[in-house]
């Protein structure tokens, strides 16, 4: 399978903006996505929980199907149990925005987040780093680097485990790992924890992607699809996706 990596340092900081205002990220995912379109990219993935927050309004101007990654980590907690009481780990971004909650509310799924609090303290501070008391000249927060982000492991697996037995005492017994750098800890986070299940978003969303990438394959193999997708607006299962990939796999091949 052909992939094509876009990394984009140019993006601006997706939780600081949703949290504090700052310059929109929305432009630069855009100019990611039209990469991928120039490339005759049919459909790709944005390797960040957060992001996805912007997502309606960058897949409004690309024609590369940008799978949901919020969406296919929830339908495989309702596949796996539907009775799932759900914990969720994030940035302040994702927790303050509510995405994940629309997702699970709409799955009909109990969920569990921890209180702002043990939010700030325990799980953004841990995946950023604590917070000095001092500010930017924008308004945003100064944090050392201390965070996972930074490589800084066994503190923040500590720092983490406060928020999980938290919510774990509330009933969830599966855990969301919510942002991108959170699975560096899950060795130490899933011994401490045998009976909670931990569901890694990049790994769900991989999945699904070699699932849609094999299926359209053989459509375009049999040369002919189910049906036509002729926008991306009009994509609501994974058939859609398969018919609207290898659509335009085989227009392309043309």
């Amino acid at each position: 399978m052909a992939m094509i990596v876009v990394k984009n340092s140019d993006i601006p900081a997706r939780s600081e903006v949703i949290n504090e205002g700052g310059t929109e990220p929305v432009p630069e995912l855009i100019e990611s996505a039209c990469i991928l379109e120039h490339a005759n990219v049919q459909f790709g993935v944005m390797t960040c929980n957060t992001a996805h927050y912007f997502r309606p309004e960058v897949q409004k101007h690309t024609n590369v199907y940008i799978v949901d990654m919020l969406q296919t980590t929830v339908d495989q907690i309702k596949e796996q149990n539907s009775e799932s009481v759900v914990g969720i780990l994030c940035t302040n971004g994702t927790y303050n925005s509510g995405i994940y909650d629309r997702y699970l509310t709409d799955a009909n799924l109990v969920f569990v987040k921890p209180d702002s609090f043990e939010q700030e303290h325990n799980v953004h501070s841990a995946i950023y780093g604590e917070v000095t008391g001092e500010m930017t000249e924008c308004g945003q927060a100064i944090r050392e680097t201390n965070g996972i982000k930074a490589g800084e492991f066994e503190r923040n697996a500590a720092l983490l485990a406060v928020a999980i037995q938290s919510i774990v005492e509330k009933g969830v017994d599966t855990v969301i790992w919510g942002c991108t750098e959170l699975p560096l800890v899950r060795k130490q986070l899933e011994t401490a924890f045998p009976t909670v299940t931990f569901i890694d978003p990049m790994e769900a969303v991989a999945e699904r992607v070699v699932d849609i990438y094999r299926l359209a394959e053989q459509y375009v193999e049999r040369g002919h699809v189910d049906y036509n997708i002729n926008d991306v607006n009009s994509i609501f299962t994974t058939l859609d996706m398969v018919n609207y990939v290898a659509q335009r796999a085989m227009t392309y091949r043309l």
